[in-house]
């Protein structure tokens, strides 16, 4: 039998998620907090399975082999490097799309650092592989370091941060509703153009002092696009507002949604958030210094 390499692809939550401003090209400017965190999860199960060419499975029928961001960090990587070999890879997807937790571009760096680890002359500095990343998604380099960074620009500024949260548990709430990321911008654009949201400040990303309320204690969490999400799904709305009847520290949308993040200082009534949630048909996922938690009964 050969051998089979499992690749754990965490995700991750924005702490923080501000759209400062719309540059001349249309692309969007943010400040934000990544946070990398262990659950969910998805799993990549990869063999080598002679000559050239990607073979790839998934575990959800949805993600079509072709237009999967798997085959694409293949592809550029080969076109890149030359090193193109024959890969079986099947993608048990638990990280849920639409969900504002980077799953695909977390998927895509493990992917990408696993062949680069066996390109031998042909592998990539990490600057390098860095850049083709960035082609793919510009989350994907923020998961080849896995670290929490300031992300400003359009998302391809990293800024690794010392952000501690051992103090806390954390709880991912997962609803079963899909936020398109792509609408979310255009969605927001219209609401700026009729002056229902505004960018919170001038276009000032480089050493922002909002950073510095990121690391209060509890974290000042915010994300622009809850006024925007919230108001075409309020069930979001209605779930935050369940998240913060268990009283945590902070609590917050990540991404364009629709997933939230909560930080708790107490653990059980982190559990029972995680219970509650449950109940009503949200996945849970619980962390805590960076280690997954059950909170099964």
């Amino acid at each position: 039998m050969s051998m089979v390499w499992k690749l754990r692809a965490g995700c991750k939550v924005n702490l923080y998620l501000d759209i400062v401003g719309v540059r001349e090209d249309g692309y969007h400017e943010i400040e934000s907090l990544f946070y990398p965190l262990p659950a969910p999860c998805d799993i990549l199960d990869v063999r080598l399975s002679g000559g050239q060419g990607l073979r790839l499975s998934c575990s959800a029928s949805d993600l079509g082999a072709e237009e999967n961001i798997l085959s694409r960090a293949y592809q550029k990587f080969a076109d890149v490097t030359g090193f193109a070999p024959g890969v079986s890879v099947h993608l048990h997807k638990n990280i849920p799309m639409g969900a504002g937790l980077g799953g695909g571009s977390s998927d895509a760096a493990a992917f990408l650092s696993w062949l680069n680890a066996r390109a031998g002359e042909h592998a990539l500095a990490r600057g390098e592989l860095a850049r083709l990343a960035l082609m793919l998604g510009a989350d994907v380099p923020f998961f080849l370091g896995n670290v929490p960074a300031w992300v400003t620009g359009i998302g391809e500024k990293l800024e690794p941060v010392a952000c501690d949260l051992a103090d806390y548990t954390l709880l991912v709430v997962c609803p079963a509703v899909h936020v398109n990321t792509k609408w979310a911008y255009r969605r927001w654009d219209e609401m700026r153009a009729n002056g229902s949201v505004r960018p919170r400040k001038e276009l000032t990303p480089e050493n922002s002092p909002i950073m510095s309320l990121c690391f209060t204690k509890p974290p000042k969490l915010w994300n622009g696009f809850e006024e925007v999400v919230f108001h075409e799904f309020p069930t979001l709305y209605e779930v935050k507002k369940q998240i913060l009847n268990h009283f945590p520290d902070a609590c917050v949308m990540s991404g364009s949604g629709s997933s939230f993040v909560a930080l708790f200082s107490s653990v059980e009534c982190a559990s029972r958030c995680a219970g509650d949630m449950r109940a009503m048909g949200h996945a849970c996922h619980a962390s805590r210094s960076g280690e997954p938690l059950g909170f099964d009964s």
